[in-house]
């Protein structure tokens, strides 16, 4: 995998290395600005952001446009910090030399005691932000103080987005197989997908896995039963035997990854293992999402991606599930056995026999925690992606039908908006809030954001 592994569970905040440009003009009090500009970065800083940045007002088009071109190889995006009134070119050849990468616009209004000292920069911010807008140019605009929560809660959305996008560039997403079931919305035009959003598919046979898989002997399977056995209880009637082919697959599937390079994998079940092999994806999924592979079946790449993005910004594992009811507000999402152990509510995991005609193999049996979250849904038009998102509330719930995982969830959007804007029955779900980091890279991206 190409990405660092997590410990199982554990959430660990993304990475993201921003550069600050500050651009000021001879006449106007720099010093001031570069002050202003020191708490704005220590803000910054403070939010968990690797800021890139010299102490140093660029009052030149050439020292602007010369220190933008240094940080280029280096950083995931930039933000302009506007330190006195700027004279535009100055901020247009800094921009220029980075325009490819994520950026943003700080612009700041007078200051002092009684907001009346010097004029601030946010003059130059209504002058730079016209000409970009002229220019057609895509940025964040943060305009407002330094010390204002709203702001530097925008900064660091913008952060956390750019960072989030440089990795879905790079990204590699493996298909084992391919679309399930008949499932038109799981379908995705290939190139589509890597133009508008970034990840490069990587698709092999489910012939390669199970080839793969048959390779492993009885020892190495017995030293993942012993991680099984660390993180869930077999249910009763469950023979240790069937947990053979689980711990084969998920052998096979981790060897792969590493080799390919993969950020997230998703394993078409149906119906060549569920039926053909006799042994579902869902334990070996389910293991790897706990090791930092974001991980999805049935095919479904649009949901898959929306995984990944919702892992880039929460740096957790993530759930996905189908939404299988919706009355009162209240959306049940669960799935047919793959989740992360991590997840469970105090009861824990359970490893259980499927139990559903057309199926066979051996399911995570479990309710996911209460608390607040974010899901997501990636839908591919005729003419590019739409996400559909919102929070909502993990209630207290229940395995579904006393078997398959699940989560109810209290929406905080309208149930009806929901419906309107459904695009299929999967959805990926993130616990806490990121619904403004999810805004502002579809922003960054140019895609279309509904939010419930």
């Amino acid at each position: 995998m190409s990405g660092e592994q997590m410990s199982p569970g554990a959430p660990s905040r993304p990475h993201c290395k921003i550069a600050l440009l500050v651009v000021g003009h001879r006449d106007y009090p720099n010093d001031v600005g570069l002050r202003m500009a020191e708490l704005a970065a220590a803000e910054v800083s403070a939010r968990g952001v690797d800021l890139a940045w010299e102490r140093k007002a660029l009052l030149e088009p050439w020292d602007a446009a010369a220190a933008a071109r240094g940080l280029v190889p280096m950083v995931d995006g930039v933000i302009i910090f506007l330190a006195t009134w700027v004279e535009a070119p100055t901020a247009i050849a800094a921009i220029r030399e980075v325009e490819h990468l994520p950026l943003a616009v700080w612009g700041f209004p007078m200051y002092g005691p009684e907001r009346a000292e010097s004029t601030g920069s946010f003059v130059a911010y209504a002058v730079v932000k016209a000409a970009l807008e002229r220019m057609g140019q895509r940025f964040v605009g943060l305009a407002g103080a330094v010390d204002d929560a709203h702001v530097l809660a925008r900064a660091a959305a913008f952060c956390l987005a750019a960072g989030a996008l440089q990795r879905l560039r790079r990204a590699r997403v493996g298909l084992v197989g391919y679309a399930s079931m008949g499932m038109y919305s799981g379908t995705f035009s290939h190139a589509l997908l890597r133009r508008a959003i970034g990840p490069e598919v990587d698709q092999v046979d489910t012939y390669t896995l199970l080839r793969r898989a048959e390779r492993y002997g009885q020892e190495e399977c017995e030293a993942v039963l012993g991680a099984l056995r660390s993180k869930a209880r077999l249910a009763e009637g469950v023979a240790q035997g069937k947990l053979c082919k689980p711990a084969r697959l998920y052998l096979a599937l981790r060897e792969i990854a590493r080799e390919r390079r993969w950020d997230a994998v998703n394993v078409k079940c149906q119906y060549e293992l569920s039926q053909e092999y006799g042994s579902i994806a869902c334990v070996p999924l389910s293991l790897l999402a706990e090791e930092g592979l974001v991980a999805g079946c049935e095919g479904d790449i649009p949901t898959t991606v929306a995984q990944l993005i919702l892992h880039q910004l929460s740096g957790q594992p993530i759930y996905y599930g189908d939404l299988l009811d919706l009355h009162d507000g209240r959306a049940l999402f669960s799935s047919c056995g793959m989740a992360p152990f991590s997840l469970a509510d105090e009861r824990g995991v359970e490893l259980c026999e499927i139990g559903f005609p057309g199926f066979s193999g051996i399911v995570n049996t479990m309710a996911l925690r209460p608390g607040p979250v974010t899901y997501a849904q990636l839908a591919e038009r005729a003419d590019g992606y739409a996400l559909i998102y919102g929070t909502g509330l993990g209630l207290p719930s229940r395995p579904r039908q006393g078997r398959f995982p699940a989560l109810a969830v209290q929406l905080h959007g309208e149930q009806e908006r929901l419906l309107a804007a459904l695009a299929g029955q999967h959805f990926a779900l993130a616990y806490g809030d990121v619904s403004q980091e999810l805004e502002t890279l579809m922003y960054l991206l140019g895609m279309e954001a509904i939010r419930i």
